[in-house]
């Protein structure tokens, strides 16, 4: 065939400009600014102020709050960090489905206002959609507890005077079945009588099922005070895969400490979690960064000079710190406040989302075996300060995006970032990290499952999943969410084995279940194994009888 000098130059040209386009696309901003559909002016804009135009905003989350399958936002707003200073609205943000809010606190929640470190959100009455738990960290209003009415435009009721005790005062919280009776309770950071400088306590709230909480004494066992004062963040997660909830507290001033749960609603603290080497915790997060089935964490501002810190679990829920060998491009001193994990690059590995008060917002990506390398261009270089962030998708176009609450410094904007075309659609379905096996002396009757699901992104308020059941016997049984990773659903055991796996279906579309295991009660593996030995019995007795008959034909 014949080949011109000039169509190979032509090549090369083209060729080249193939490399520098995918050189370019390589250095594409990851997320870019989208936050005019956010709305303008945010909540707080003072005119005589103008350039600081949002509320001073430590937490935000998104979660389908009003169950048309879109994920709305709500941000946690008033005060500073650890001085009472001015209440604040809180900021609700409803979604149009295709990523531009609309701000409904006046409408949703009666225009509530505040000094709010953290929210909490699950159903916590069994009615099918998201409640919130909102606390005043300083104690100075009451806490509020608002029951969704489950419509479009949703209505929260406060009915904390009636469903929870008085007096708390909560800087972080999170739901979770903290005593496996398969209903969410409520785990509280209390800041004490004279927040935030006052010896912090973890404080646990027992649901009993329709939404009434009532506080079980002495839950944690080696309290926490000698470690820390002002608890910022706590996380639940299953450190040991004993499918029971932990807790991860986060202090002010002290290290962070891990509290393991005995699955009865009691914890004690672990002196073996290692010590941080940086001052402050504010937003750590729980995740498997290297593949192997168990949750690490990340700890930002722990290591060294206040870089991040990357503990790794052994299998058993015992930690090492190997931040130095696993993560480059780890600048200390900038004063980190919260790291996500998410599949940015949809590899199916972990990534880690940063947000900065001191830096710039960063991108860690996973070489999908725990090992992580800094994003050259995650961000648009944006020198204010993030207290806090949450990323899922938020304009349907099945492209991870990310929301940062914005405080302490700069504009107080919050901001909105949408994935831009170096940020995959979501292809990957969920995964099945792990399933409990039923015992084979459990009794007849109902028994409780847990598992556990992870997806493209962790989040406060677990994955966020269209489906998620049980299957047995081609029949699909609902699960519940009982915070951190895990879900539970109830299957019937009868005198027979039972056959069963975990399935779910992302807010994508992609659906996955996880490998069959069965279940054979000891009463069917005895009456086996006895049908087993009788024959056995039967075949050794006729053996007998053909050997005496041999014996007396010689």
């Amino acid at each position: 065939m014949a080949f011109s000098v000039g169509a190979a130059r032509g090549a090369l040209v083209t060729v080249a400009l193939l490399a520098a386009a995918r050189g370019a696309a390589a250095q594409a901003t990851l997320f870019e600014d989208r936050t005019e559909r956010l709305g303008s002016p945010q909540p707080c804009f003072d005119a005589a102020h103008p350039r600081a135009e949002g509320c001073y905003s430590s937490y935000v989350v998104a979660a389908d709050l009003n169950g048309d399958g879109q994920l709305d936002l709500l941000f946690a707003n008033g005060g500073g960090y650890f001085v009472p200073g001015t209440g604040a609205p809180l900021a609700f943000y409803l979604n149009d489905g295709h990523g531009r809010f609309h701000e409904a606190n006046d409408v949703s929640f009666s225009g509530f206002s505040g000094r709010v470190r953290q929210v909490a959100i699950g159903d916590v009455d069994d009615d099918g959609d998201l409640d919130v738990f909102v606390p005043d960290a300083f104690g100075l209003q009451p806490s509020a507890l608002f029951l969704n009415d489950g419509q479009a435009l949703p209505r929260f009721v406060d009915e904390a005077a009636r469903r929870l005790p008085p007096n708390l005062r909560a800087s972080a919280a999170r739901f979770g079945d903290v005593n496996g009776d398969g209903v969410l309770d409520l785990v509280i950071a209390d800041w004490g009588d004279a927040p935030p400088i006052s010896p912090g306590v973890v404080r646990v709230f027992l649901n009993d099922g329709h939404g009434y909480f009532k506080e079980r004494p002495n839950a944690v066992q080696g309290a926490s005070k000698p470690i820390g004062t002002g608890p910022v963040d706590l996380d639940l997660f299953d450190a040991d895969d004993d499918f029971a909830l932990d807790i991860l507290v986060a202090h002010r001033k002290g290290s962070v400490e891990l509290l393991r749960g005995d699955g009865a609603g009691s914890f004690h603290s672990d002196p073996s979690f290692p010590k941080q080497r940086g001052l402050y915790v504010y937003g750590p997060d729980e995740c498997d960064v290297d593949g192997d089935g168990d949750l690490d964490v990340w700890l930002d501002g722990a290591g060294a000079n206040g870089s991040l810190a990357l503990l790794i679990n052994d299998g058993h829920g015992h930690f090492t710190d190997e931040s130095a060998t696993r993560v480059t491009g780890n600048a200390g001193g900038v004063d980190d406040n919260v790291v996500r994990c998410a599949d940015v690059n949809g590899d199916g590995a972990l990534d880690a989302v940063v947000g900065s008060v001191g830096g710039q917002r960063r991108v860690f990506l996973n070489d999908g075996y725990g090992r992580f390398a800094l994003a050259p261009s995650g961000f648009p270089v944006e020198h204010e300060a993030t207290l806090g962030l949450d990323i899922g998708d938020l304009d349907g176009d099945l492209r991870m995006d990310v929301v940062t609450a914005q405080g302490e410094k700069g504009s107080f904007l919050n901001r909105l970032y949408l994935g831009g075309p170096g940020v995959p659609t979501d292809t990957r379905p969920p995964v099945v990290r792990a399933l409990e096996r039923i015992a084979s002396d459990a009794p007849a009757g109902d028994a409780f499952v847990h598992f556990a699901i992870r997806d493209a992104e962790t989040t406060d308020v677990g994955p966020r999943l269209r489906t998620v059941a049980l299957e047995a016997e081609g029949a699909q049984v609902r699960a519940v969410f009982l915070g951190g990773d895990l879900f539970g659903a109830r299957l019937h055991l009868a005198n027979r084995p039972l056959s069963y796996r975990a399935c779910a279906t992302d807010l994508a579309g992609n659906r996955a279940c996880g490998d069959m295991v069965t279940y054979t009660p000891d009463r069917v593996r005895l009456r086996v194994w006895g049908t087993v030995s009788a024959g056995l019995a039967i075949v050794l007795g006729l053996g007998g009888v053909a050997a005496r008959r041999r014996r007396q034909l010689r």
